[in-house]
C-alpha cells in the first residue's frame, strides 16, 4: 500500500521576504478620446524566455507596430534591447488607443525597467512622442490636448518640439529630440518653461487674409457680411459667376476680432486633433473653406480613429461653403443640428464624441444651373423646372436658418479701370469695418451680451430694447411674407445687431426695415 505525503508549504511571510529581481517600470502617456485627451500608464515588464515583444492594451495597428520603431530606434540610438519576454501594457486596457504617440514611452519604459536610466527620472512627466527607425523623436496630432493633460495633472510632457504650445499656455516642457540624448545626458534632461505671453503685442503677424478695399462696386454686399460679422449671423450670396461672391466671403476674418485667449486654446486644440496647420500667433479666426466634393464625414466628423470634421474645424471662425447647391443634399442637411447646437455629436461603437461646432456660416451660390438668372447683361438658358431643381437642392429647412440673403450682381465694369477708383461706391478697409465691428460687440457687452444670438424672444420683445412701431410692423412683416418662427426670432436678433452697429439701445423702425430687406429667397432676387 502506498501513502502519498505532502510537504508543508512554506509560511507566506517567509515568501514575501524571499528578495526578486524587479525588472518592472511605469510611465505615463496619453490618447485621444475624440478631444478629449486621456492618461495612459505604460507599463513595461521584463521575463526571462525567448525574445518576444507583446502589447496589450486595445491598441490599433500603429500601436501594434510599435515595437518594431521602438527596436530599431535604441539599437540606432547606442541602447541595447533587453534579452527575452518584453510586455508593455496600455492602461485602461479597455481604453481604445491609436497612433504612435505611445512609441517614446515604450522606449523610455524599457530602458526604466532594464535599469539603464535611473528609476525614477520620468516620474512626474508624461511622455508622447513617435519614433524613427534612427531614434529620432516627432511630435504626433494632438500635442496641444496632450499638453493640457500634463498641465492639469501638474506634470511636465516631453515631447520633440515645444514651440506648438508656444503663446498657448504655462507649461514645463523636456525637449527629447533623439534617444541618444538620453545616452549622453544619462537619463537627465533640464527642463524648459513655455509662457504663455498671451498679452504680448503680435502687430508683426499679419492677417492671411485680403482686404475689403479690392471689393469694386459690392456696397450693398459689404454692408451685409458687416452685420453679419459684427452678430455672428449665418449669410448667404447668391449671383452670377464671377460677381466677387468668394472674394468677399475670404475677406471676413480680416473684420473679425481676433481670438481671445480661451478661444484660441479651443480653437488650437481642434486643428492639433486633426492634424490640420493652426498659425496660433496669429490669432486670427479659422476660415474653412472645403471643397464641394467634400463626404458627409469630412464635413461633420467621423473616420476611424474619430475626428472632428470642417464643422469643428471652423469653430469660433467661418465655415464657408462655395457652390453650395453642388454640396450632396445629405451633407448640407446634416448641418443643421451644429448650427442650432453649435456642436456636433458622433457615435461610433467605440462611443460618443462631442466636438465643439460653434460656427458662422457663409454660403455662395449662383441663381441658376447656368448662373445667369437675373442678370442684366446675360439671358438665363435654363428651364423652369432646371432652376426649381437646382434651388431646391439647399431646402428649406436649411435656407431658414440664414439670417441674410443678398444678392451679389454684376458691377459695372468701368470701376475697375478707374485709377483713382473714384467710381467705386465701396472702397472701405478692412480696418475700418472692423472698428465697426468691434464697436458693435463692445455695444453688445456694455448690455451684458457677447452678441444678438444670446438674446431670447422674450428678451428682444421687451420695451426697452424695441420700438412700439417697429414691433408692430414686424408683426405685418410675419403675415405677409410667411415668415416661421425662426426667421422671426432670426429677423429680432438680425435689428438687434443693426441697432448695436449704430450704438442704439432701442431697436427702431429703420434698423428692423434693413433686417426685412435681406429676409429674401429663391425667387424675389434682384
Amino acid at each position: 500500500m502506498y501513502m502519498l505525503t505532502v510537504k508543508e508549504l512554506p509560511d507566506a511571510g517567509l515568501l514575501a521576504q524571499r528578495p526578486r529581481a524587479k525588472r518592472y517600470a511605469e510611465v505615463y502617456a496619453a490618447a485621444l478620446s475624440g478631444v478629449k485627451p486621456e492618461a495612459v500608464k505604460v507599463q513595461v515588464h521584463l521575463t526571462a524566455g525567448l525574445p518576444a515583444f507583446h502589447i496589450v492594451g486595445l491598441g490599433d495597428t500603429a500601436v501594434k507596430e510599435s515595437h518594431r520603431r521602438v527596436t530599431a530606434a535604441l539599437k540606432n540610438s547606442g541602447f541595447r534591447v533587453p534579452d527575452g519576454v518584453i510586455t508593455v501594457n496600455l492602461a485602461p486596457a479597455l481604453l481604445h488607443k491609436s497612433g504612435t504617440g505611445f512609441d517614446l514611452a515604450i522606449a523610455l519604459g524599457i530602458l526604466l525597467a532594464d535599469d539603464v536610466l535611473p528609476k525614477n527620472s520620468f516620474d512626474r512627466h508624461i511622455v508622447v512622442g513617435e519614433l524613427g527607425l534612427d531614434g529620432s523623436v516627432s511630435n504626433v496630432h494632438g500635442m496641444v490636448g496632450y499638453g493640457m493633460l500634463a498641465r492639469k495633472m501638474d506634470r511636465s510632457i516631453v515631447c520633440a518640439d515645444n514651440s506648438v504650445f508656444d503663446g498657448l499656455f504655462d507649461l514645463d516642457t523636456l525637449p527629447l529630440d533623439h534617444l541618444a540624448d538620453l545616452h549622453v545626458a544619462g537619463g537627465h534632461i533640464s527642463p524648459v518653461k513655455v509662457r504663455e505671453n498671451f498679452t504680448t503685442h503680435n502687430a508683426a503677424h499679419k492677417l492671411e487674409c485680403g482686404d475689403f478695399a479690392d471689393v469694386v462696386g459690392q456696397a450693398q454686399a459689404v454692408r451685409a457680411l458687416t452685420i453679419a460679422a459684427a452678430g455672428q449671423h449665418n449669410i448667404l450670396m447668391v449671383g452670377p459667376p464671377g460677381t466677387g461672391k468668394t472674394m468677399l466671403a475670404s475677406r471676413l476674418p480680416g473684420i473679425l476680432p481676433r481670438l481671445d485667449a480661451d478661444e484660441l486654446v479651443e480653437t488650437a486644440l481642434i486643428f492639433s486633433v486633426a492634424g490640420a496647420s493652426f498659425n496660433h500667433h496669429v490669432k486670427q479666426r479659422p476660415f474653412r473653406a472645403p471643397h464641394h466634393s467634400a463626404t458627409t464625414t469630412a464635413v461633420i466628423g467621423g473616420g476611424n480613429p474619430v475626428k472632428p470634421g470642417e464643422v469643428s474645424l471652423a469653430h469660433n471662425g467661418v465655415l464657408f461653403l462655395d457652390e453650395m447647391p453642388q454640396f450632396t443634399r445629405n451633407t448640407l442637411q446634416s448641418l443643421r443640428q451644429p448650427i442650432e447646437d453649435r456642436k456636433v455629436t458622433v457615435v461610433r461603437a467605440q462611443g460618443a464624441f462631442t466636438f465643439a461646432s460653434d460656427f458662422m456660416l457663409v454660403g455662395a451660390a449662383n441663381p441658376c444651373p447656368c448662373g445667369y438668372l437675373g442678370d442684366k447683361l446675360q439671358n438665363c438658358r435654363c428651364l423652369p423646372h432646371h432652376i426649381e431643381q437646382y434651388q431646391s437642392k439647399i431646402g428649406g429647412p436649411l435656407i431658414d436658418r440664414f439670417d441674410l440673403f443678398v444678392t451679389v450682381p454684376r458691377p459695372n465694369s468701368d470701376h475697375f479701370f478707374d485709377k483713382d477708383r473714384s467710381g467705386n461706391e465701396c472702397c472701405t478697409t478692412s480696418a475700418d469695418i472692423a472698428k465697426q465691428v468691434a464697436s458693435a460687440r463692445s455695444f453688445a457687452r456694455s448690455m451684458g451680451r457677447l452678441s444678438a444670438r444670446s438674446y431670447s424672444r422674450q428678451e428682444l420683445c421687451v420695451p426697452e430694447l424695441i420700438e412700439a412701431k417697429a414691433l408692430a410692423l414686424l408683426r405685418k412683416a410675419a403675415h405677409s411674407l410667411k415668415l416661421s418662427g425662426r426667421s422671426i426670432v432670426g429677423t429680432l436678433r438680425l435689428s438687434r445687431t443693426i441697432a448695436d452697429l449704430d450704438g442704439s439701445m432701442q431697436v427702431s423702425s429703420s434698423h428692423l426695415c434693413e433686417a426685412l430687406s435681406y429676409r429674401k429667397t429663391w425667387n424675389n432676387h434682384d
